[in-house]
């Protein structure tokens, strides 16, 4: 005699734990293979230790609000700034505000001390989720019905949405982590051998948790930000993906709220999978196209900096060779200047020219077009050759720098 159906089955049908790949357009696969790329670029990009905290910093601190954000949460990125660095203290009744964004940070926090903890194995399991919503719900003033930690014990609707029955949670609990785990496993074999394909199935893993968490909405409160949370460590504990970039579709989720709903709404009522996939992986392919172009960009300034000292080798160690190197790397990039203004670019620059004629300044622009290092877009305005860092580019007016072809004899 086969068991009596469970009420999931009847009231939540798109609750079957099963994603069919094929349903993914070819356009889909290839913002992932672009993703699965720009990750590999970015894990070991060359970077100075401090400008690569700061980096991870910001983008932890972004994820962090973003996620607090789609729920309600309205402190901005500079308010969040000043109370993490300067201590700003919230009027009390805004303080839970400060509380939410302390949470996720805190959770995150965790799940960076886990991967750095970990042989590289992540098991997906209730007892984990459940100890991530406490930490998420810890110390914030909630709702009779919300125990942080503890799966509902009552019937929950969200806008039009209602979670599944509270009867059937935990056993859904662990239906969905036997099945993400059993994704991981198949990327973990295929990491050495074919990682792309390994790649793939973690992020199909991270966002499948995602959307079915939500689903379920195991939790009176917070739910969102718990999926959101899995996501992140499961892309965190993979070895694919760089650490600063595990949360970036929490802030893509969040600059696009209203179609986040969408395609959360779609994806059950239509049932969807394949658009929230989509949606997702478009999503993180144009993150990672924003944090790549970070990266360059301090890249460029360091490259210009070695190159700038590499010019001023050849030049004779003196007062003048360090006030043009010093005026050189004040520039700013992009920037037409007149005199006047590249005497007061800052204040030691300010000070070497104090004083100075207008002839020891024109030698000193002379000097550094000579070095190829500024350029006189017109008269007396100059720019910073700065542009000269960026090869390849296919635009000449951005610096290309086109192979020189030997003409062959013919004999």
């Amino acid at each position: 005699m086969s068991p009596a159906p469970r009420l999931y089955e009847t009231s939540h049908p798109w609750i079957a734990f099963d994603f069919q790949t094929g349903s993914l357009s070819e356009i889909v696969w290839a913002h992932l293979g672009e993703s699965f790329s720009k990750c590999q670029h970015l894990i070991g990009a060359p970077l100075q230790p401090g400008v690569a905290w700061d980096l991870a910093r910001v983008y932890m601190r972004r994820g962090a609000l973003a996620s607090a954000a789609i729920e309600g949460n309205t402190l901005s990125e500079e308010e969040v700034n000043d109370i993490l660095d300067n201590n700003k203290r919230l009027p009390e009744s805004q303080q839970y505000l400060e509380q939410e964004v302390r949470n996720v940070l805190d959770a995150l926090t965790s799940v960076r001390r886990e991967v750095w903890e970990s042989d590289g194995a992540f098991r997906l399991s209730p007892e984990w989720i459940l100890g991530k919503h406490r930490e998420l719900m810890a110390e914030l003033d909630v709702a009779e019905h919300v125990n942080p930690g503890s799966y509902r014990d009552i019937a929950i609707v969200v806008g039009n949405y209602r979670g599944a029955p509270a009867e059937d949670v935990p056993l859904l609990m662990e239906k969905l982590c036997s099945w993400i785990n059993t994704i991981l496993d198949e990327a973990a074999e295929k990491r050495d051998s074919a990682p792309d394909q390994a790649f793939f199935l973690v992020f199909f893993a991270a966002t499948l948790a995602h959307l079915y968490l939500a689903w379920i909405h195991p939790f009176g409160d917070g739910n969102g930000r718990t999926a959101r949370l899995i996501e992140c460590a499961i892309l965190a504990h993979c070895g694919l993906v760089p650490y600063v970039s595990t949360n970036l579709l929490s802030d893509y989720y969040n600059r696009t709220r209203a179609r986040y709903y969408e395609k959360l709404d779609a994806a059950s009522r239509r049932n969807d999978v394949a658009g929230f996939v989509a949606y997702s992986a478009l999503g993180f392919r144009d993150q990672l196209r924003d944090q790549i172009r970070t990266v360059q960009a301090h890249q460029r300034v360091v490259a210009w900096v070695n190159y700038v000292h590499e010019r001023f080798q050849t030049e004779p160690s003196t007062d003048t060779a360090r006030r043009r190197r010093a005026v050189v790397l004040a520039m700013p990039d992009g920037a037409e200047l007149t005199r006047k203004q590249i005497r007061y670019l800052n204040p030691m620059v300010s000070e070497m020219y104090d004083g100075a004629s207008d002839r020891l300044f024109r030698r000193d622009m002379g000097k550094l077009i000579e070095l190829e290092l500024v350029d006189e877009v017109s008269p007396g305005r100059y720019e910073s050759g700065i542009w000269r860092m960026d090869a390849f580019t296919p635009r000449p007016e951005f610096g290309v720098f086109a192979p020189v072809l030997e003409r062959v004899s013919s004999d």
